[in-house]
């Protein structure tokens, strides 16, 4: 069942779902995207951070998650799959979303792999810009991204 389910999410390379819980929490500030450019690479959108370029998986998993899962699902997807760092995550909003790309979803927030402490990480909202923390048991909205060579 194990390997169905990641074979699942390798063939989706994404994630999704999750419960909207967006009370009681503080804007984080941050570092902006740096470069600007994006594309679609072989039906995967592609976007620069910090003078790299960025591939982002075609969809969310299927199913939100917790931070823990997300990390572990991102990982386990292997070729350099992993979940973006809150800055990343404002790169694609500024690149990707606002010019119209990527199918991000706006009804719940996005985990980062940015982490605020040992029990709160923060996660990024498509429908406000904005980033927030939370606590990393809370379900929420997965996509994957890997540097490319």
């Amino acid at each position: 069942m194990k390997y169905a389910v990641l074979l699942l999410a390798v063939m989706f390379a994404g994630c999704g779902g999750g419960e909207s819980s967006k009370g009681g929490e503080s804007s984080k500030g941050g570092e902006s995207s740096k470069g600007g450019e994006s594309s679609n690479d072989g039906g995967y959108e592609t976007f620069t951070y910090v003078g790299e370029t960025m591939q982002v998986a075609k969809e969310d998993f299927p199913n939100g998650m917790n931070w823990y899962n997300a990390m572990s699902a991102c990982k386990n997807l292997d070729n350099g799959w992993r979940l973006p760092s809150i800055e990343e995550l404002e790169a694609m909003y500024k690149q990707l979303y606002l010019n119209g790309k990527g199918n991000f979803r706006t009804d719940d927030w996005y985990w980062s792999s940015s982490e605020y402490n040992a029990v709160i990480a923060w996660k990024f909202s498509f429908e406000y810009g904005e980033a927030n923390y939370n606590s990393k048991v809370n379900t929420r909205h997965v996509r994957a991204v890997r540097t490319l060579p």
